[in-house]
């Protein structure tokens, strides 16, 4: 085997363990929400199941949809992070070849997902209010119209905000952002994480208020917001990708909230 053939088979058995472990958390993530909308009579019995419910927000209801809106963030979020943690994972093996470049990897996309697992708190907290106000149906629909409409007109504006571009900045150019914060060591890559994490959810809570429009445990409407999330990381930015969604938002609800009058 030749040298150059060599070190590619070492760098790739180095990675690999990265890539596994993130499509079995991507992967599982997916099958637990799965297996919530399966259940014996299909969502709405899948999320009785977890406490999610009429009759009050106590700590058991409040910890469901808690677990519950982490497993989406995971399986939502993970799939956006991969260009990011590519990136990331080819940079530590550069600038630390002694050193696996597989834990400090590790440890970053733990920082990048501890952010969304603590935006699940406001988020379960917000459902579980909304539940006990009777504007959510069992599957965390909006009930109301107006709720709709102004999640929606909400959402759209923030689009067209500085602090949604500068955001998605940090989110599109991760070069740029590792260069200017980079961290050495497992401690560091984990802060890195949470920091680069941080920006994402700055980006793109506005745009998980949504789901509460179409239902929060719709999945396919989850991996269309994946896909846009995704879009909006890797798309070149003179597509004003972000504009466009805005604009489709805001006409929704303005759509949604001429039927009130």
């Amino acid at each position: 085997m030749r040298l150059g053939a060599a070190l590619d088979l070492n760098a790739w058995r180095g990675r690999a363990p990265v890539w596994v472990g993130l499509a079995a958390v991507g992967a599982l993530s997916w099958l637990y929400l799965a297996h919530m909308q399966a259940g014996p009579s299909g969502m709405v019995d899948g999320m009785a199941h977890h406490a999610i419910g009429t009759k009050g927000v106590g700590l058991n209801e409040f910890l469901a949809a808690f677990v519950m809106w982490s497993a989406m963030m995971v399986a939502m979020m993970l799939p956006t992070a991969v260009p990011a943690i590519s990136l990331f994972l080819m940079l530590s093996g550069r600038r630390n070849p002694a050193q696996a470049p597989a834990a400090t990897t590790a440890m970053y996309g733990a920082g990048y997902l501890v952010t969304w697992i603590g935006f699940s708190v406001p988020a379960a907290l917000a459902q579980g209010v909304l539940t006990e106000a009777a504007l959510l149906t069992p599957i965390a629909a909006s009930t109301s119209d107006l709720m709709s409409a102004l999640i929606l007109l909400a959402a759209g504006s923030f689009q067209f905000t500085p602090l949604k571009a500068t955001c998605l900045a940090k989110c599109r150019s991760p070069l740029a952002f590792f260069l200017a914060e980079w961290r050495d060591g497992k401690t560091g890559a984990f802060v890195l994480g949470l920091r680069h994490g941080s920006y994402c959810v700055g980006c793109c809570w506005a745009l998980m208020a949504v789901l509460f429009v179409v239902g929060v445990m719709n999945l396919a409407s989850m991996a269309l917001l994946v896909a846009f999330l995704l879009g909006e990381k890797v798309v070149p930015a003179r597509w004003h990708l972000s504009r466009i969604s805005g604009a489709i938002l805001i006409a929704w609800g303005m759509w949604i909230a001429t039927g009130l009058w």
